[in-house]
């Protein structure tokens, strides 16, 4: 969502004191953005494990606290993401032809021609409109297993619309500039990618074995041929009679079985015992290292069945595990060679400062004030060539920067 703001950043200079205090705004703005969206990213898997699988009923009820909970966070993210939307609608940006564009019609026109119709599916709360009025009332659709499988579509959807709009704002860069310019900042951005990768992952990998379980449910109720039993898998309990049949049936056990041979859970036999805990945090941080070991792996020990979502699912991993080894291992690189480069440079300094001394024959004491003359420079400035930043600054701003460090001086 930063494409359009940041952009509109360069809006023409202002006199005076205020001459940055919106680039400023927009710059925290920016950041404070990046920061809700990496929440919002982190909230929305996290609404599939609300779901498990009640082995005694043999049916998939919801957590509703946790879901009610997990509605709230999103309500606050979904209003910092419309305030976003609104900011677009009178921020100044600079057209192809470099003139700032300040009219409110072409600032509106240029944003609904672009991105305002993902960013408005971005933030309909379509998750809470679906735990707050469909699935507590599943006559009003076509039954809660409707509105469930509803429920998993439209966040997915959702989410890679959320993924497309703020993957270019959590890497930290925007066209108008680096969000974070910090070295430890860009560092740690790169690990909670991984990270939140390996948390996507293992939600879908929870996500799918939760499907696996209904789809066998499914079979072992047309084999069992109850009136009925379909309602019982949406722990609908107003068949008494029927629920005590369902229960004890076979069929609808052996689904609780990796072992049993009926039905073929593939690369979700080990999340078949997280699906019938009701508790969230146990099987949502084993899903977690689930997908961390597989995006570390590249899936090594995955043998998937001939299903074909479950082989394209383990593609995926592979494909995702590449792209991100690749690119983590550049930015550490990247990293660890700024960190290095400036302590370089001062051993090839004092290098070039011992040669120096040395043919020139000075004394041990000239010797020792240079060293601490250079040592003290090197604190000061950190290797910062001064005069070669303030050569490429404009001269107006250089003449600021002087008078400034000369009431600095006085001051003192």
């Amino acid at each position: 969502m930063d494409e359009v703001v940041t952009q509109r950043t360069e809006t023409r200079p202002l006199r005076g004191a205020g001459n940055s205090s919106l680039p400023n705004f927009i710059r925290r703005w920016n950041r404070l953005l990046a920061i809700f969206c990496l929440v919002s990213i982190f909230i929305d898997p996290l609404f599939f494990f609300t779901i498990h699988v009640n082995k005694e009923t043999k049916c998939i009820p919801i957590n509703w606290v946790i879901a009610k909970a997990l509605v709230g966070m999103r309500s606050i993210t979904d209003f910092v993401f419309l305030l976003n939307i609104l900011l677009q609608f009178w921020l100044a940006y600079v057209s192809p032809k470099s003139r700032v564009v300040e009219g409110l019609t072409k600032i509106a026109l240029k944003y609904f021609k672009g991105y305002f119709l993902i960013d408005l599916c971005v933030v309909i709360p379509l998750p809470q409109i679906l735990f707050l009025f469909l699935l507590p009332n599943p006559s009003k659709s076509d039954g809660e297993q409707h509105a469930k499988k509803l429920l998993i579509i439209l966040i997915l959807v959702q989410y890679i619309l959320r993924l497309f709009r703020f993957l270019p704002l959590l890497i930290g860069q925007s066209p108008s500039g680096f969000i974070f310019k910090s070295a430890w900042a860009s560092f740690i951005i790169n690990l909670l990618f991984f990270m939140l990768f390996s948390h996507i992952v293992g939600s879908c990998w929870y996500l799918f074995a939760l499907q696996r379980v209904d789809q066998c449910l499914i079979e072992a109720c047309h084999l069992a041929d109850l009136p009925l039993c379909k309602a019982l898998i949406d722990c609908n309990s107003n068949f008494p009679a029927i629920s005590a049949a369902w229960g004890a049936d076979l069929g609808a056990g052996n689904c609780f079985n990796v072992t049993s041979g009926d039905f073929s859970y593939g690369i979700y036999g080990n999340a078949l015992p997280l699906t019938v805990q009701a508790s969230v945090t146990g099987k949502y941080i084993y899903s977690l290292f689930w997908g961390f070991q597989q995006l570390s792996t590249l899936a090594r020990n995955l043998t998937p069945n001939h299903f074909a979502w479950e082989v394209m699912f383990t593609m995926s991993i592979i494909g995702l595990g590449l792209s991100l080894f690749a690119v983590l291992i550049a930015n550490i690189h990247n990293f660890l060679q700024g960190l290095a480069r400036r302590r370089l440079e001062m051993q090839l300094r004092s290098r070039d400062v011992e040669h120096w001394m040395g043919r020139r024959g000075l004394s041990e004491d000239l010797r020792r004030r240079i060293r601490e003359a250079e040592q003290n420079a090197w604190e000061e400035t950190r290797g910062v060539p001064d005069e070669m930043i303030l050569r490429n600054l404009p001269e107006g701003l250089v003449s600021d920067i002087r008078q400034f460090q000369e009431n600095a001086d006085h001051s003192v």
